[in-house]
């Protein structure tokens, strides 16, 4: 059964006004989360265009570290369930390089199921074209998959499952977490990136506006700050709820690594970093 999408036709990378998105070979979009429901097994879905809409639904900016290879080396998109207690699982979205890796990990922090894709090949290098399924990097539990229709059944499992399940959203004992790396700021084989609000990659901290629809505070229309770390404004209890499941993580950093993501976007955002200007 055919997936309803929505076509993002209008949504550009900041600074790239000119430069329509596409993902998987196709015009970007996302699917409509409202079909899936009881008949869920029965529709077809794409990577592709599964992990677009994850993504978006959370934060478009996250969208945006996936797409953006000219700026961001790698991103990491995590969502801790059960945290703190015996059941606690992760699901990880991430790309390194031109290569996407998606799954669930075990409280380890061992994957239980690792699905990889490579945006590109070497022959193109364009990170627009068909995603490539990488049977080296692709397993279920500690054993490779080989079977090309095995990996398509695994991955439209998981695209339907964390869509089914609205996994963007957060509650009690779930939390988000989102890494980056890029040469600027520096890169780590061992670690994940540099925790970051997704909203600072191409914008700085900005109390004056509404961090989610970016409406103006003025003498009408007063902006509620955070109460806890001050690094959010909002200009109605609606945009607040939207926000929460991006703004819990940035609430949950260390003092250290909230101040640390606010030093390294403070000029127009991380993408306008700059250490031969800045200094830590």
């Amino acid at each position: 059964m055919a997936t309803s999408v929505v076509p993002l036709p209008n949504l550009r990378i900041p600074g790239r006004p000119q430069k329509a998105l596409a993902l998987g070979g196709e015009p970007l979009s996302i699917y409509d989360e409202n079909v899936f429901g009881e008949d869920a097994e029965q529709l077809e879905v794409k990577a592709p265009i599964g992990i677009a809409t994850v993504l978006y639904k959370w934060c478009p900016e996250a969208l945006f570290a996936l797409l953006d290879v000219e700026n961001w080396f790698s991103f990491t998109w995590t969502l801790t369930i059960a945290q703190c207690t015996e059941d606690e699982s992760k699901i990880e979205i991430g790309r390194i390089r031109d290569q996407v890796t998606f799954g669930s990990l075990d409280k380890d922090g061992l994957w239980k199921t690792m699905i990889t894709f490579q945006m590109s090949n070497a022959d193109s290098g364009s990170v627009d074209g068909p995603w490539l399924p990488n049977m080296e990097e692709t397993m279920l539990d500690e054993i490779n998959i080989k079977d090309p229709a095995e990996i398509e059944r695994i991955t439209e499992s998981f695209i339907k499952d964390i869509i089914t399940e609205r996994r963007w959203l957060t509650g009690k004992k779930v939390r988000h977490d989102f890494f980056i790396e890029s040469p600027k700021i520096g890169m780590d084989p061992w670690e994940d990136g540099m925790k970051m609000n997704p909203h600072w990659l191409y914008e700085s901290l900005d109390l004056t506006k509404c961090t989610t629809c970016s409406t103006s505070g003025s003498p009408g229309t007063a902006l509620n700050r955070c109460g806890r770390c001050g690094t959010a404004a909002y200009c109605s209890s609606a945009c607040q709820q939207r926000d929460w499941p991006v703004h819990k993580a940035v609430c949950s950093m260390s003092t250290e690594d909230r101040g640390k993501a606010l030093h390294y976007s403070q000029h127009g955002g991380l993408v306008g970093w700059d250490e031969t200007a800045s200094t830590v």
